[in-house]
């Protein structure tokens, strides 16, 4: 995954010194880990959190051997409330049962010397990561989205932030549907990139041109010749599969055309906190990726996937921490300076009075 990288780089003996002292550096009142292997937590972070006076859980799926937490100062915070969030096949969306293995925490703090009635739900999550699955991202999204409302029915009083991985680039469906205002008009490349993608789909990419059967219309055009019984035979197949095709297609569309309505419907529009990081820089900006961050992976592949999503009805902005200029990080991350291949999004919120 890391060709660029020496073999030191990507040790966890070179690694722990470099996080931990990135952690000591900047020591938020509260923090969102993705990708914590319950080994490193076992032996290292949890020990780190406790003695720098931080409360902290962690979640991962039964099936993966990491998961994420949620840290907060402990002068600062008292948890109230906490729900796990599962994200495979023990739960439903739209009728469908997941097929991913994902989780997401959240944890309601309140304050502990301010505004007793003041607090926050606190998300984080790391969603699946393949590329073409929007789709099952999105039903990832409607999932969490469901948790963090229950939570704040229960504290209507709280702010909202989501942290995570969202593996999701700001062109995206999934990060308009979370963060555009109602009604959301999703373009075409976008709908397309949300239509399931079938492991007959990845079949046929890799076949060759030679090994698919001939359309009708080249059959046709081949000669004038009455058709034989097995030209009859393969232009029936096709007609067939060509059916089929078309059904899955409206079928497809229709999945996601309810899974988009049911996002809009049931999820809060929220806001970035790095959304506007290109007015504050503008050599980050892109015109495809509006006011984000060119990247917070920068990788083999290089481009925006995480993020701090904020209640703006309640929370405001002050200060985001910058992102480290290319230079620093060319030809990848991890390197001797950073030990992880997303760099840290921090920021600085008040409330709203």
């Amino acid at each position: 995954m890391f060709p660029y990288a020496s073999k030191a780089s990507l040790k966890w003996k070179t690694r722990r010194p470099l996080l931990l002292a990135e952690l000591s550096y900047l020591k938020p009142d509260i923090m969102c880990l993705q990708e914590v292997y319950t080994k490193n937590w076992d032996d290292t972070y949890d020990h780190w959190f406790k003695r720098e006076g931080y409360g902290a859980q962690m979640f991962q799926s039964v099936y993966k051997s990491h998961g994420v937490s949620v840290s907060w100062n402990k002068e600062r915070f008292e948890v109230v409330d906490q729900l796990c969030v599962r994200m495979d096949g023990t739960e439903q969306v739209c009728g469908e049962k997941l097929e991913t293995d994902n989780v997401a925490l959240i944890v309601v703090l309140r304050f502990t010397e301010e505004d007793k009635d003041a607090g926050l739900v606190v998300s984080n999550t790391h969603l699946y990561w393949k590329p073409s699955a929007c789709f099952e991202r999105l039903q990832q999204q409607v999932l969490l989205q469901r948790a963090v409302r229950k939570m704040q029915d229960k504290y209507p009083k709280y702010a909202c932030i989501s942290c995570g991985d969202y593996n999701t680039t700001p062109d995206d469906a999934g990060y308009a549907l979370l963060t555009m205002p109602r009604p959301v008009t999703l373009n075409e490349w976008q709908l397309d990139n949300l239509l399931p993608q079938t492991q007959a789909d990845e079949e046929d990419s890799d076949e060759s041109d030679s090994a698919k059967p001939l359309s009708y219309s080249e059959m046709a055009a081949a000669g004038t010749c009455a058709e034989t019984d097995e030209s009859i035979s393969k232009r029936r197949k096709l007609e067939d599969e060509e059916r089929e095709i078309e059904q899955q297609l409206q079928r497809d569309t229709q999945r996601v055309e309810q899974l988009v309505n049911t996002m809009q419907e049931e999820g809060q529009v929220l806001k970035s906190c790095y959304g506007t990081y290109a007015d504050v820089d503008p050599s980050y900006r892109t015109e495809q990726w509006k006011g984000e961050p060119v990247y917070t992976n920068y990788s083999l592949w290089k481009g925006t996937l995480d993020y701090i999503f904020y209640s703006p009805s309640k929370l405001a902005v002050h200060e985001v921490l910058s992102l480290p200029k290319e230079d620093k990080l060319m030809p990848g991350i991890p390197n001797d300076k950073f030990s992880s291949d997303h760099v840290s999004l921090v920021a600085r919120f008040g409330f709203n009075r």
